[in-house]
C-alpha cells in the first residue's frame, strides 16, 4: 500500500464519518468534544497516516504540550490514545515547586545556619507560650543585673596609710559620711566622727583643725587670710574617756562629730561646670591636721567611709592623698555624675531627637510629597511641644534654668523643629482640598517604588 492511500478498514469511515463521530462519543468523548484538548488527532487521519503531516506548532492557547518521546501510544479495541508518561517528580505537592523545594534542600545542605534558624522557628512556634515566659524572665533579669551594675558605690576614702596610722597611740581617728553635693552651689556635705586613741592615764586635750577657706556656709567667721586656721573640733580627752566608758558613760557631754560643707570646684585643670551637664566635673580638697595644747603634732587617719549622695560619684584621687610632712591628711576627690544619670540623659536626648525626627518625616511627606493626613495627627506634635519640657524636668540633678548643653544638643532644636511640622501640617488644612486622601503626586511615587 502506497503512502497516502486509505485502508480498506478505514474506507467505511471516510464515506461516512457519522459512525466515527458515534463510537468517538462512545468510546472517547473528549475527541468529540475538544480534540485539540485531548492531545491527540482524530483516530481516522491516524489510521491514514496523515498524523505524521500534522504542523509542528499548536496554538498557544494550548495548554497541554504536543506529543514528544516521552508521550506514550496505547491501543484499545483498535483505537489509539496517547498519554504522557508521569514521573513521581512530575506530580504536584503541597510544597509547591519541586524545583524551587530542591533548590532549598541544597540551600539548607550548603549553609547550616539556615538549618538551625528554621529549626530554631519552629521550635518558637511551637512552643510559643514556654518561650515568651522565657523570654520576659530573661527581660527582666537582664534589665535588673544591668541597673545594679551601674548604681553607685559608697563614698571610700580610706588608703592602707590610713589603717596604720589609726594603730598609734595617740592619734585621732576620723570616720566620714557623704551625705550630699550640690552642684549648682559647688559644695560637697560630710559629717565626721571622731576617734580618740590615747593612753588612758594620759589622755592629753587636742586640736582639730581644718583649712578655713575650703569650707563653704557658715564654717567661716572673720576675714578670710592664709594664717593658721582656729581649730574646728576640740577633743578634751577627759569627757571623752568618760563618754567612751562603756555601761558608765557619761552621756552629759557633746558627741564627738560635726558637720562640714567642702568646697568643690571645677578650676582646676580638666573641671567642667554644671553646663556640661550630665558630664561635670569637680574636685573637692579637704586638709585635716591635729596638735595638742603644747603644739605638739598628733597622727591623724581615715578608718571607715562611707555615704552615698544621690546622682553623684566622689572618687579618691591615691596620686594626690596622703599625710603629708608635717602629719596633714590630704585627701583629694574627683566628683562626677554616676553613670545611671548620665545613660539616662543620653537616651532621654535620643527619645527627643527619635520623636522628633518621626514627626519631620511625616511633616515632609505630607507637605511636600502630598500623603494625605488625618487631623488626628495634628494633636501628636503639639502635645509632644509639652512633653519634652515635661521630660526635661525629670533629668536628675540637671541645673533648673535653661542654658546647659543638653538643653542646645537636644530639647531646643527639638522644639523648634516640633513648631515647624505642627505649623506646616496644620496649613494643610487650610489651602489643601481633600488633606485626606492622597495626591496624584504621592500616588505616582508610591507606583514608582
Amino acid at each position: 500500500m502506497e503512502t497516502g492511500d486509505v485502508p480498506p478498514s478505514a474506507a467505511p469511515l471516510l464515506d461516512d464519518p457519522s459512525p466515527v463521530l458515534e463510537i468517538q462519543h462512545t468510546r472517547t468523548p473528549s475527541f468529540h468534544a475538544h480534540p485539540a484538548r485531548a492531545g491527540t488527532y482524530p483516530v481516522y487521519l491516524q489510521e491514514r497516516g496523515i498524523s505524521s503531516r500534522r504542523p509542528t506548532e499548536r496554538a498557544q492557547t494550548l495548554p497541554d504540550p504536543l506529543p514528544s518521546a516521552s508521550t506514550v501510544v496505547e491501543k484499545l479495541d483498535g483505537f489509539t490514545f496517547l498519554t504522557p508518561k508521569l514521573s513521581d517528580s512530575d506530580l504536584p505537592t503541597p510544597s509547591g515547586d519541586s524545583k524551587h523545594d530542591g533548590n532549598d534542600a541544597v540551600e539548607r545542605k550548603r549553609n547550616p545556619f539556615v538549618v538551625a534558624w528554621r529549626w530554631s522557628f519552629d521550635q518558637i512556634t511551637n512552643h510559643w507560650i514556654i518561650f515568651s515566659t522565657f523570654f520576659i524572665l530573661s527581660t527582666v533579669a537582664i534589665c535588673f543585673a544591668v541597673g545594679f551594675s551601674l548604681r553607685l558605690k559608697f563614698f571610700d576614702a580610706v588608703q592602707v596609710l590610713d589603717q596604720e596610722e589609726a594603730q598609734q597611740v595617740p592619734a585621732v581617728v576620723l570616720g566620714a559620711n557623704l551625705i550630699t553635693i550640690d552642684a549648682i552651689g559647688q559644695t560637697m556635705t560630710l559629717d565626721w566622727f571622731v576617734y580618740y586613741n590615747c593612753n588612758p592615764s594620759d589622755c592629753v586635750d587636742v586640736n582639730v583643725y581644718f583649712d578655713q577657706n575650703l569650707l563653704r556656709t557658715g564654717s567661716q567667721s572673720g576675714a578670710a587670710n592664709n594664717e593658721k586656721p582656729t581649730p574646728i573640733f576640740f577633743i578634751n580627752g577627759t569627757d571623752y574617756l568618760t563618754y567612751n566608758a562603756g555601761s558608765n558613760s557619761d552621756w552629759r557631754t557633746n558627741s564627738p562629730e560635726f558637720r562640714t560643707q567642702v568646697a568643690i570646684t571645677n578650676y582646676y585643670a580638666g573641671g567642667r561646670s554644671a553646663q556640661s551637664y550630665p558630664f561635670d566635673k569637680y574636685t573637692a580638697l579637704l586638709v585635716f591636721f591635729a596638735e595638742d595644747t603644747n603644739n605638739n603634732t598628733i597622727p591623724m587617719a581615715l578608718n571607715v567611709t562611707t555615704g552615698i549622695a544621690v546622682g553623684y560619684n566622689a572618687a579618691l584621687e591615691t596620686y594626690a592623698s596622703g599625710t603629708g610632712l608635717h602629719g596633714e591628711l590630704i585627701k583629694e576627690f574627683t566628683v562626677t555624675r554616676g553613670q545611671v544619670v548620665r545613660l539616662y540623659a543620653i537616651l532621654t536626648v535620643i527619645a527627643v531627637w527619635l520623636v522628633t525626627l518621626t514627626f519631620v518625616m511625616a511633616c515632609i511627606t505630607t507637605v511636600f510629597f502630598g500623603k494625605g493626613v488625618q487631623p488626628d495627627i495634628l494633636v501628636a506634635p503639639v502635645a509632644a511641644l509639652f512633653a519634652f519640657t515635661a521630660l526635661r524636668s525629670t533629668l536628675p540633678g540637671a541645673p533648673t534654668t535653661f542654658g546647659a548643653d543638653i538643653d542646645f544638643v537636644g530639647i531646643l532644636p527639638c522644639l523648634a523643629l516640633l513648631i515647624f511640622s505642627s505649623v506646616f501640617m496644620s496649613a494643610i488644612f487650610l489651602f489643601r482640598r481633600e488633606p485626606e486622601n492622597d495626591t496624584r503626586r504621592w500616588v505616582e511615587m508610591h507606583k514608582k517604588v
